[in-house]
């Protein structure tokens, strides 16, 4: 600085203090000037003013912009299930045209419904896991129910106090030991 700015830059740092003379030497001026730089505030009424409208200006487009991101998700997934809708349709549309088909028809009956034509022996392959279990069953023991049982040991229990002795108690051959 050299001049009328270093004169200007000078009497501001008096001004801020009163005990500050100026000073004749360059080095001092130097110093008097960052001094000045250092002491003046850092943020301005303009800035001030700028950062609160910029600040108002992101609050105010943020929902809109969140409702924006939200319609475009939608709006994907809209088309996700019409493309799978048109895939179904397109399906249907072969499927009705080879309905429209006799020999198709004819092929559908004999293998779903195990048709044959006339003069035709037909064999049903099952696999095993499809086969019936065998028929060999074993002879078990009547399986008597629990109230059953409960009401046979009330009834030994009331013929127990007669004068003709207690009667034996039976137990079924299924009953835990």
């Amino acid at each position: 600085m050299s001049g009328p700015s270093q004169r200007a830059a000078e009497r501001q740092a008096a001004r801020r203090s009163p005990s500050a003379r100026p000073r004749s030497t360059a080095r001092s001026s130097l110093s008097g000037a960052a001094a000045a730089v250092r002491e003046r505030p850092s943020m301005t009424g303009r800035a001030v003013i700028l950062a609160g409208v910029l600040g108002l200006l992101v609050f105010t487009l943020a929902v809109p912009a969140r409702e924006l991101i939200h319609q475009r998700a939608d709006i994907n997934a809209l088309r996700a299930e019409n493309a799978a809708s048109q895939g179904r349709v397109d399906e249907l549309m072969v499927r009705e045209e080879r309905l429209q088909d006799p020999a198709y028809i004819t092929s559908l009956i004999r293998e779903r419904l195990h048709y044959v034509l006339p003069g035709e022996v037909g064999y049903v392959v099952l696999d095993p896991s499809e086969a019936p279990a065998p028929s060999a069953k074993k002879k078990t023991a009547a399986v008597v129910p629990w109230y059953q049982t409960l009401w046979s040991s009330v009834e030994t229990a009331d013929h127990a106090g007669r004068p003709d002795g207690p009667a034996p108690i039976v137990l079924p051959s299924n009953a835990p030991r």
